[in-house]
């Protein structure tokens, strides 16, 4: 799985045209809008990409064979209607509409499917999300390795118009994934035309969603999207126009909105404070969670290979604190690695974080008696642990807040920063080369395996974690008891319930909320807690 940043510095801004004497906008700006990006978009190949915006840009001018509503649920787009399950589950048959065209007039087909999939498992294409289509289609992992060609892939085209799709094992959440760009389809005719120029410029790619490209470049800072004249789908696309732009800083962004040049503005953590009485003000939560992960690996000899340590670290911190009073961003303390409004049991219809309850809930009263029992059995009355973290503003707030309750709760405790460059961090967390990690999760699929996955013995976590009765739980939760929903979900909810309880493999700190200021006007922007954070091509001026 990837790790994910969603940053709180996007911006949603509006074209905005006045007179010279600053009258009001005008009916024709009604008719386009401007999104601001904290960040260039990385690649406009679904297969490339896998960071938000690249994903939300994408979204726009692509269609695949589901997407998600604005609730959340998993609703038809290329496909037509729901798909056929046979073969217990692992047999997925999939009707196409036969009206979805291609902006050059191409029909919208299986094979566009069976195509796009085979190039995004194929190991030579470097797809940064092969592996969730290497891991979950027939001989996906043979195709990873190079035993077989990608064309043996377990996808084929039924006539032109169904598709036919064999999985390696039943997979409830496959139709959530047939909602992610890596599972777009993409024209094989006109790729193979265009080569390595693909998704290069508006020139070199096609679309099937409600948008197309009418300004983009690599490295871009503005991008322009146009409404699609051949598209045919369940959106309704009502601005004429949208653009995009880079607006890194977000103290710029709250700006140009205080100066009516943006319509909507996304707000880091000072500016939350002093904006969130306002008109306009709101918070969309999110389902990227942050916590606090300790290394477990046997042969890092970590004085955190103690459980009481882990406990008396986990119940001296509080997190309402942190999120009401340090960081002030409006995010939520967490209870369990499962954030609230993410999933629901599919044999209960109640939010996961709901039922699995209240795992996590930090006891200073038992601090004192936890860090007397680790200093005994570690034969040490000092200790000195190093937190890793990257170099964002809010990662070394959260840092300086957690250094400084843990040496106070914990007499004798040492706690030391280390601080580098995002993608420095990330490889160095990845190589298992740390004591402490403020780490990261955001989903890839609407299913509790995509965070619960992460901790299984084989492949071997980054925490070095290894617990056969968790192996065993999440086994079965996708062996025996995977057509059967109501135990496989007690599955999942026994399997958090070691990792954060139990064990205390990690502390859960907060979830993430995106802050805004938000003209009311301005409505139908749809917000995501998998996939795509974004969809814009809803959006509309409220007359």
């Amino acid at each position: 799985m990837k790790k994910h940043t969603i940053t709180l510095a996007l911006a949603l801004l509006t074209t905005v045209s006045l007179s010279a004497c600053g009258q009001k906008k005008t009916q024709a700006t009604k008719t386009s809008a401007n999104f601001g990006l904290n960040t260039e978009v990385a690649s406009m190949d679904t297969l490339k990409a896998q960071d938000p915006n690249s994903f939300d840009v994408q979204a726009a001018v692509f269609s695949g064979l589901y997407r998600m509503n604005g609730q959340d649920k998993v609703v038809p787009d290329v496909a037509k209607g729901q798909p056929k399950l046979s073969n217990g589950n692992k047999t997925y048959t999939i009707n196409l509409r036969h009206n979805a065209k291609w902006s050059n007039g191409d029909p919208v087909t299986a094979q566009d499917f069976v195509y796009a999939w085979q190039r995004g498992a194929d190991p030579k294409t470097k797809s940064n999300y092969a592996f969730i289509i290497q891991t979950v289609i027939k001989n996906g992992d043979r195709v990873a390795t190079g035993k077989l060609s990608p064309t043996k892939l377990g996808v084929k085209a039924v006539g032109r118009y169904q598709l036919k799709v064999d999985l390696q094992k039943p997979t409830p959440y496959f139709k959530s994934l047939l909602t992610f760009n890596p599972y777009f389809p993409q024209n094989k005719a006109f790729e193979k035309k265009v080569g390595s120029k693909y998704a290069t410029s508006p020139s070199t790619m096609v679309y099937n969603g409600p948008y197309q490209l009418a300004k983009y470049s690599q490295g871009a800072t503005t991008i322009s999207l146009t409404r699609n004249a051949k598209y045919t789908g369940s959106v309704t696309p009502h601005l004429k126009k949208l653009n995009f732009h880079v607006v890194k800083d977000a103290s710029t962004g709250y700006d140009q909105y205080q100066s009516h040049k943006l319509d909507m503005t996304f707000l880091s953590t000072n500016l939350v404070k002093n904006n969130k009485n306002k008109a306009g003000f709101k918070t969309i939560p999110n389902s990227m969670v942050t916590y606090l992960q300790f290394n477990m690996r046997k042969k890092s000899q970590s004085p955190l290979l103690n459980k009481s340590l882990r406990q008396a670290l986990a119940n001296a911190i509080d997190t309402k604190q942190l999120a009401q009073k340090v960081l002030q961003d409006e995010s939520s303390p967490l209870s369990g690695y499962i954030p609230p409004k993410f999933v629901r049991n599919t044999a209960t219809g109640k939010d996961f974080r709901q039922e699995g309850g209240q795992l996590y809930v930090a006891n200073q009263h038992k601090v004192a008696a936890e860090w007397a029992q680790a200093k005994k059995a570690l034969g040490k009355q000092k200790i000195t642990l190093q937190l890793l973290i990257d170099d964002e503003d809010w990662q070394k707030t959260t840092a300086e807040y957690l250094q400084s309750v843990l040496e106070k709760n914990l007499p004798g405790l040492k706690i030391s920063i280390r601080s580098l460059p995002q993608q420095q961090e990330l490889g160095i967390a990845a190589q298992g080369n740390f004591q402490m990690v403020l780490a990261q999760w955001g989903p890839d699929y609407q299913d509790p395996m995509t965070y619960l996955g992460n901790y299984t013995s084989t492949p071997e976590h980054t925490a070095g974690y290894h617990n056969s009765t968790y192996d065993r739980l999440i086994a079965n939760a996708n062996g025996k008891d995977v057509n059967h929903a109501k135990q496989r979900y007690a599955d999942f909810h026994a399997a958090e319930k070691l990792l954060v309880k139990d064990e205390q493999v990690l502390v859960p700190l907060n979830q993430q909320v995106y802050s805004v200021l938000q003209q009311t006007q301005l409505k139908g922007v749809q917000h995501h807690m998998v996939g795509a954070p974004f969809t814009y091509a809803t959006a509309y001026w409220q007359k």
